[in-house]
Formats: C-alpha cells, sequence, structure tokens
C-alpha cells in the first residue's frame, strides 16, 4: 500500500520531468539528429553482419519498430531527469530557446550543465549499447523465422 502511494504522489513528478526532457531533447537538436540518422540503424547491421542483407525489408521493418523517436526518446530522457530538477532543466530550455547565450554558462545551472555534458554523452553511448544488445535479438528472431518460413513452404 505505500508503495502505491509513493507512486501515485511521485507520478506527477516523472511525468513533468519527462515532459520537459522531452522539450529538452527538440530544442537541443537531438530529435532533428535522430530524423536525420533515419537509416543509419539498418547500415550498422549490414556492416556489423553482411548476412543480413538480404533480409533488407526485415530489418528496416526493426529498425523502424524499435529505433522510432518515441522509443528512442523514452529510452534517454531519464538520463536528463535524474540529473536535474525540473527548474534546471527549464533553464536549460530556454538556453537552448534563447539562442545559447553565454550568460547562462556562469549560473549554477549553466555550470553543472557543462560538467555534465562528458557524463551524459557517455550514458547516451552506454544506453545506445545496452539498449542495442536488447533489441538486436529481435531481429535475428525474425530473421530465423522468415527462413524457417520459406523452408516450410518448400
Amino acid at each position: 500500500m505505500k508503495k502505491l502511494l509513493l507512486i501515485v504522489l511521485l507520478l506527477p513528478f516523472f511525468i513533468n520531468a519527462n515532459e520537459l526532457v522531452f522539450k529538452l531533447l527538440e530544442v537541443n537538436g537531438a530529435k532533428a539528429f535522430f530524423a536525420q540518422s533515419k537509416g543509419q540503424m539498418a547500415k550498422v547491421m549490414y556492416m556489423t553482419d553482411p548476412s543480413l542483407k538480404p533480409y533488407s525489408g526485415l530489418v528496416e521493418k526493426w529498425e523502424e519498430d524499435y529505433f522510432s523517436w518515441e522509443k528512442v526518446k523514452l529510452s534517454i530522457a531519464p538520463i536528463y531527469a535524474s540529473k536535474f530538477t525540473n527548474s534546471e532543466l527549464e533553464e536549460i530550455v530556454n538556453f537552448y530557446t534563447t539562442g545559447k547565450p553565454d550568460s547562462f554558462l556562469v549560473t549554477n545551472t549553466g555550470k553543472k550543465f557543462q560538467s555534465l555534458l562528458p557524463e551524459i554523452n557517455q550514458e547516451f553511448t552506454m544506453n545506445g549499447h545496452k539498449y542495442m544488445s536488447h533489441v538486436s535479438p529481435f531481429l535475428y528472431e525474425a530473421v530465423s523465422n522468415s527462413t524457417k518460413s520459406l523452408k516450410q513452404d518448400k
């Protein structure tokens, strides 16, 4: 019962924090960068495992399913949410929306943001590797199922 009460009380905080992080991911260019890199995961998979090339339709569907912006942003939002308060997130969003003024960089939030950037980037990389290891088996399962289906059809 105590856990349920805690969840109910903290849920608005997490929703608000994530909304601020989602806004940050838009204004800092992450969403646009992600949109421009569509198709890159398929290329990575082909380079990593050339035997996937005959299954390009499955690879592209896999990328579409597992690397949509909606899924990726949910995966990376906790990185920012765990490091900054809501008011700090608002300040960082404002920094990006006002043209990145140098004056922000001398504020406490600006200094904190600058000092945490290497750690944040490292966590993005680690998160990406972890996410990839979680979702790549689904691609190989789809390829395996496709191969089995082709063999049964013969």
